[in-house]
């Protein structure tokens, strides 16, 4: 029997209309624990917070964002807590739809019900 080899494939998203410009770059093969984690985490409002901190600290690779005074924001969890809500909505709905394998199907619970994601971000796979 041949050895298969897990990929560690990466996602990049660029985002459109008013947030133009700003690219994400993200881990889109995890674990099947850490997608069920953050699934897990984002349908309970104790846990929603921890959900974006996950994905800064565990999924996100890089990104071109800056503060209004040109500093850095750096790809971490406290940087996806100081995103406004529709740039991080828009990022892990993205992700998740990417990482469920089912790029089509919106109707996938990390969205929560939210479809910022698919107005404003583009997706490409490596």
């Amino acid at each position: 029997m041949t050895k298969w080899v897990v990929p560690q494939r990466e996602l990049t998203i660029d985002l459109t209309g008013d947030f133009e410009g700003g690219q994400v770059v993200c881990k889109l093969d995890v674990s099947i624990q850490t997608f069920l984690d953050l699934q897990q985490m984002t349908t309970d409002e104790d846990t929603i917070i921890k959900s974006y901190f996950k994905f800064g600290e565990e999924i996100l690779i890089s990104w071109n964002f800056t503060k209004s005074d040109g500093s850095e924001l750096p790809a971490t969890g406290q940087g996806m807590l100081d995103l406004p809500p529709a740039v991080a909505i828009g990022i892990l709905g993205a992700w998740t739809r990417e990482a469920s394998g089912n790029p089509i199907d919106s109707s996938n619970e990390l969205l929560n019900g939210n479809t910022l994601a698919e107005e404003s971000t583009e997706m490409e796979k490596k």
